[in-house]
């Protein structure tokens, strides 16, 4: 029997991961996982067999290029990591499955239906009792005071995100209601729940202390039969269970008997997620989520693998264990542990001026100190007090007074020892007019670098990135601006961008900065070779003749000298906004070819020749602007053009 193929979508999400998790404790070989997500670096991606980039569920295209991405890769089940997701992908159930591609998920107008928080007790009339009362802002203005304390959530949120309490008419007058959110009834804990008492002093406080949830976990076969559930209590931080234990749900039966008989209507298949609470009117509930959650490979674990009984026992019809919560055990989550540097005032350090027998010098790993600016970067780390320089490239790098050099195959197998390394600057990069199977070897390898880099929680990642992530355009462009990569070097650039940013959502220990920099221009061997700009200076300096065409075409070049000061101002300084960010790195000012030329013309005494060009073919400028990095980080570049172009006369 062929492999069952399954795309897991969303795989960077909680429910993304939490699938993969129980994926992996299906019978071996019974499945093939698929990642997808729109980040190459998503943390659930390695633990699939494959994985694969597509775009984001509310781009456009975005199903046609799942259907592409599905057929070459076999996928013929699409499992949704979120609830918007799910929404799409149900929505085009019938496209997708012209193509061959299932869809786990509830039919559209049930997922609409769960969605709107309001509409409960309407669209599932059987349990109406057993929900929590919903209203809008205006039915309240005319409310009586018993209604208060109300909890104020989105209509359509999701993940106990954007919650808050009104305790009172003064707390609901003070809002600007947008009409988006509804108000609902609270859930208050049972009298004899041990957390009773302390859940209505939190409110009295404006707290929702989320707890004593109830998560009952129904799964419905094609026939929107019951086939299996499971119930556990919840012990929440910030939305987030952290804790869970095992519930028997029999004292649940009557809220789940009515509850199918409006599921049997809607037309409900596979898992339907109901949140609650036990109070001492009974169990009352506050949510509906049609989907797996971010706690079904923790019910997994349990003995409750709802995915494997799903894919494998109701859709392939296979030979599957039922599922079942094992009343022995309970799911924790532990928070993570943290890294963070110690101001120096706070270290202990000894006579010798050591700490702890450890060097309290600040230390950077630079990665392409061999190449034209590394090289140039080298020296001046080198020059610094308090530094300690580590260098990391393809060949070990011999120069004197390196602390300790590396090649890159020692720090990918673990041999390295980056302990204690403060800041790393990743310039190492196969260069522009190097081939796509170059550019793409670079970015595998910068990924697998930075990965390792991460497993000694540098306080401070640097990544030498390039304007051309912009593409051509009329427009100055900002770090704001859309990004349109054009060459395989920019595509390069992107992806390994893409992969930093979602590397600093998975952790607090490390701040990310990308430094897009400017087309570098100098009269160094490498640059008059590669770079346009300096081989005509070079040839005028000369005294040659350069041929030229779109004289009125502007393109940001960045003197060397300031491309190093640059990255040195960065490597040395304290990040101190947020932890990722990107900065334009280019120069002053950005003249036209034409006012270029004519400049070197006057200082190197030289001559151009202009050559007939096709108007329709001129193209864009490329110009970026660097206020960010002088507005909010106080670096400014020291040489102009003219500065630049006297450099190639000396």
């Amino acid at each position: 029997m062929d492999k069952f193929v399954i795309g897991i979508c969303s795989i960077g999400s909680g429910v993304g991961q939490s699938v993969i998790d129980s994926c992996k404790l299906f019978k071996p070989g019974a499945v093939q996982t698929v990642g997808l997500g729109n980040t190459p670096s998503a943390f659930g991606a390695t633990e699939c067999d494959r994985s694969r980039l597509i775009p984001g569920y509310h781009d456009d295209g975005y199903i046609e290029r799942l259907i592409e991405v599905a057929a070459e890769e076999n996928i013929t089940l699409l499992i949704p990591g979120h609830d918007d997701e799910a929404y799409v992908l149900a929505k085009n159930r019938e496209k997708l499955g012209g193509h061959g591609i299932g869809v786990l998920a509830a039919p559209e107008a049930l997922i609409a239906m769960c969605r709107d928080k309001y509409s409960y007790t309407a669209a599932f009339q059987e349990a109406a009792p057993f929900f929590v009362r919903s209203y809008t802002y205006q039915q309240l203005l005319d409310a009586g005071e018993d209604v208060f304390p109300l909890i104020r959530k989105p209509r359509s949120g999701y993940a106990s995100k954007s919650i808050s309490v009104i305790a009172d008419r003064r707390d609901l007058t003070a809002i600007d209601d947008d009409g988006n959110h509804i108000y609902q009834e609270i859930a208050m804990p049972a009298s004899d729940d041990e957390l009773a008492v302390e859940y209505r002093s939190s409110l009295l406080r404006g707290e929702n202390r989320q707890v004593s949830e109830i998560s009952l976990q129904l799964i419905f076969d094609q026939s929107s039969t019951l086939q299996v559930c499971c119930a556990t209590t919840n012990r929440l931080a910030n939305g987030v269970p952290i804790e869970i234990f095992p519930l028997d749900p029999t004292p649940l039966n009557p809220f789940i008997e009515a509850f199918c008989r409006s599921m049997r209507r809607w037309g409900a298949f596979g898992p339907i997620n109901v949140q609650g609470r036990m109070t001492d009117a009974g169990f009352k509930v506050f949510e509906i989520n049609p989907r797996f959650t971010g706690i079904t490979g923790l019910r997994a674990k349990l003995g409750f693998n709802e995915v494997e009984y799903v894919v494998m026992g109701l859709l392939m019809k296979q030979p599957c264990l039922r599922p079942h919560l094992s009343s022995k055990h309970a799911g924790v989550r532990q928070v993570a542990s943290k890294k963070i540097d110690l101001p120096p005032s706070l270290r202990p350090v000894s006579d010798s001026g050591r700490c702890g027998g450890v060097s309290v010098a600040k230390r950077v790993l630079l990665s392409g100190s061999t190449g034209l600016l590394g090289g140039l970067l080298l020296d001046r780390l080198l020059s610094e007090n308090d530094l300690e320089v580590y260098t990391v490239d393809r060949h070990r790098n011999e120069r004197q007074g390196i602390r300790q050099a590396y090649c890159f195959e020692e720090l990918l197998s673990g041999v390295a020892d980056l302990r204690g390394i403060d800041v790393v600057l990743h310039g190492a990069f196969a260069r522009p007019h190097h081939g796509s199977d170059d550019h793409f070897a670079a970015t595998q390898t910068s990924m697998k670098f930075l990965q390792a880099c991460l497993r000694v929680a540098p306080a401070k990642i640097i990544f030498v990135s390039s304007q051309s992530v912009y593409g051509n355009s009329k427009d100055v462009l900002s770090e704001a601006s859309l990004l349109r990569p054009e060459s395989s070097y920019a595509q390069a650039k992107v992806l390994v961008e893409d992969h930093i940013k979602s590397l600093s959502q998975m952790t607090r220990e490390t701040r990310f900065t990308i430094m897009r920099l400017s087309s570098v221009m100098g009269p160094l061997d490498a640059l008059v070779e590669q770079e346009a700009y300096s081989s005509m200076m070079s040839i005028l300096a000369d005294g040659g003749e350069v041929p030229a065409r779109h004289l009125s075409r502007r393109i940001s070049k960045i003197d060397y000298r300031d491309a190093v000061d640059a990255l040195l101002h960065f490597t040395m300084r304290e990040s101190q906004h947020g932890f990722f960010d990107i900065i334009n790195i280019g120069p002053g000012s950005t003249p036209s070819l034409e006012e270029v030329l004519d400049a070197a013309v006057e200082r190197l005494g030289a001559s151009y020749r202009v050559m007939a060009a096709n108007a329709e073919e001129v193209p864009d400028d490329l110009v970026i602007s660097s206020a960010k990095a002088h507005q909010e980080y106080g670096w400014y570049p020291r040489h102009d053009m003219q500065s630049t172009i006297d450099s190639f006369r000396k």
